[in-house]
């Protein structure tokens, strides 16, 4: 199942003695789509920005609007600052993960950072990245993580399908258990008459280009737009009967198997 990015902003971090904030945006790995961090907006820190892995979460409470953490405030006040509106360091991860205690994700890549794979365990990438796993660390290694992404900086880019364009990317849909993006909400208004929004998950990828803020799928526009309906104003979770639908018209396996 999996929770709208854009409701989840504005959830409440619970620390064990108090909040910590609210949830402002996320960084995700673009080749796992494994969320890495929550990006949190301090009130009690002068409005400081930090990040909190998801190896720290114990719950969340849908009807809440609360994600429960295992830290407290003096450790978050205590945690090496990071600036959230340029790309993270490797430095700046490893004294975050030193601070905190979390397990290395790089050092385990591609498994997800919650300890259960993401992804299956090899040196396989999901469509539309070719660069290979071994060489992505050896680069992470010196520098930031060059596949670590906002989901602010995504919002808005184009999806191509095989035979023309179909919208761009609103929002994104949140596995809140396993802590992966599993579809984009895409905006086909410019397309579709009445603007009706569809799921597109990012195993139907086949090549993303950063730099012109696109990507394309391997999906025609036909395909597309006979998808199974999304209520996009519907609270909550997205359901596995919804899932389910989705997976069997565009043919993708189903991940919860």
């Amino acid at each position: 199942m999996a929770l709208k990015l854009s409701e989840l902003k504005g959830y409440d971090i619970a620390a064990t003695d108090g909040s910590l904030g609210k949830v402002s945006n996320l960084f995700f790995d673009d080749h796992t789509w494994s969320v890495r961090y929550l990006v949190v907006d301090t009130g009690w820190l002068f409005g400081r920005k930090v990040l909190i892995s998801p190896q720290s979460i114990a719950g969340v409470n849908i009807g809440g609007a609360s994600v429960a953490v295992e830290m407290t405030r003096q450790q978050v006040e205590d945690a090496p600052g990071v600036e959230t509106d340029r790309p993270v360091s490797r430095q700046e991860e490893v004294a975050l993960h030193g601070h905190y205690g979390w397990q290395p994700y790089w050092e385990v890549y591609p498994a997800g950072v919650m300890g259960a794979p993401a992804v299956p365990l090899s040196e396989d990438v999901l469509p539309g990245h070719d660069a290979p796993p071994s060489r992505v660390r050896e680069e992470a290694e010196g520098r930031g993580d060059p596949n670590l992404r906002s989901a602010d900086e995504v919002e808005g880019y184009d999806i191509q399908a095989t035979d023309g364009e179909i919208g761009h990317v609103e929002d994104f849909m949140v596995d809140e258990i396993a802590w992966v993006i599993r579809y984009f909400v895409v905006d086909t208004r410019n397309w579709l008459p009445g603007g009706r929004k569809v799921l597109i998950s990012p195993a139907s990828a086949s090549d993303i280009t950063w730099a012109d803020r696109s990507a394309s799928v391997t999906l025609t526009r036909e395909q597309v737009k006979n998808s199974p309906a999304y209520d996009p104003d519907r609270s909550g979770l997205l359901t596995r009967d919804v899932e389910a639908a989705l997976h069997d018209h565009y043919a993708l396996k189903y991940y919860w198997m």
